[in-house]
């Protein structure tokens, strides 16, 4: 998410200063000295003007991409300038003083967690954000450690708060032109994806437990003082999870390991080469739900009757993993809303579960149409 958003939702410079002074990762800081970093909403980096441009490159390859052929050589004209040394100041669109301990680090927002880029870009650093639950660092951590993933950058070092993982040169997945590549590839990262880690991890647990299981994880959040998050919306989100529950008839529910967020923006291309990042959304889930998340296009902005439709629309191929049951349409809803529920809830929102909210109006009007 660009600094851009984030701001509109939080106090984005305190959580940036708290996060980069607090976390463990630069435990070893002088903090004496203060130096000028500039802010550029639109590209989501925070930088001295100072900076090397080589360690830009990862902005490059998201930014000056567009697939529309007359926006491509003015992005890319635009993204150069603003990362250049000369005019870095002149882009941004604010600066913020900091320590001079981050001065080699390239800062890039995000939803929950900051990622840093430094030197030869041989790895990045992702810390977790001051005041956000420790899950999205322990969860990202745990699946990629018990999991041998070709398709996970590696991890080469962490602690609670931050990790250090190799760095991938690609362009997301959604900026490549050809239809007839991205279908084909699409194939291939799906089917990985099940062979290494849905499958080999798939279990069937009582419906009951599942149940508890979400029951537990949304009384946590709700129950937690430092959340602002309206009575109403609590009790819409319940009530919609009620209305789902009901629906299911299975007495056994598959879960496995998954993604979370398995979207085209997470998945990074080099040629014949992938990786898939951003792994903070990692939970136990439905097994279908990163299969639903990447079909679906359902990050992409469009209705979720729109998204179902693109779901149930799926190549015959995969016929053979499930048959796009009612009954499996409502499981990918429970996990819809609980992701958004999750991702949502932090202390760190002015206001949390706006998203949540609509989502759960969505739901009941697709389910009552």
């Amino acid at each position: 998410m660009r600094i851009l958003l984030l701001e509109e939702r939080e106090d984005f410079d305190k959580i940036l200063k708290d996060t980069l002074e607090n976390t463990t990762f630069f435990k070893n800081r002088e903090g004496k000295k203060e130096e000028k970093y500039f802010i550029n909403k639109y590209l989501n980096f925070i930088a001295t003007n100072r900076l090397s441009g080589n360690v830009f490159q990862t902005l490059v390859n998201e930014y000056s991409s567009s697939l529309i052929w007359w926006k491509k050589g003015m992005q890319l004209v635009y993204v150069k300038l603003a990362i250049s040394m000369v005019f870095r100041s002149l882009f941004a669109q604010r600066s913020l003083m900091l320590s001079e301990d981050f001065k080699n680090y390239l800062i890039l927002g995000g939803n929950h967690r900051l990622r840093l880029f430094y030197g030869e870009l041989k790895d990045s650093i992702v810390i977790l954000k001051s005041g956000e639950n420790q899950k999205f660092m322990k969860n990202d951590i745990a699946i990629r450690t018990e999991n041998n993933l070709s398709y996970a950058p590696k991890i080469f070092d962490s602690d609670n708060d931050w990790l250090r993982e190799e760095y991938f040169n690609g362009i997301p997945f959604n900026r490549i032109e050809s239809e007839e590549r991205k279908r084909n590839l699409r194939d291939v990262i799906i089917n990985n994806h099940l062979e290494e880690l849905l499958l080999p991890n798939l279990r069937q647990i009582p419906l009951t437990d599942y149940i508890h299981l979400i029951e537990n994880e949304m009384s946590e959040l709700i129950t937690d003082e430092n959340i602002t998050i309206k009575k109403d919306v609590l009790v819409l989100i319940q009530k919609v999870f009620r209305i789902l529950f009901m629906k299911l008839s299975s007495n056994n529910v598959k879960i496995s390991w998954s993604h979370g967020d398995f979207q085209p923006a997470n998945i990074l291309v080099n040629n014949h080469n992938y990786k898939v990042i951003d792994w903070e959304a990692s939970n136990k889930r439905f097994y279908l739900y990163d299969v639903f998340t990447l079909f679906s296009k359902i990050r992409s902005n469009i209705s979720l009757t729109k998204a179902i439709e693109n779901y149930k629309n799926v190549d015959k191929s995969f016929d053979k993993i499930n048959k796009r049951t009612e009954e499996e349409i409502i499981l990918l809803l429970i996990e819809e809303l609980r992701y958004h529920m999750n991702e949502e809830f932090s202390k760190n929102f002015y206001t949390a579960g706006i998203k949540t909210e609509k989502l759960c109006y969505c739901i009941t009007t697709y389910i009552y149409e």
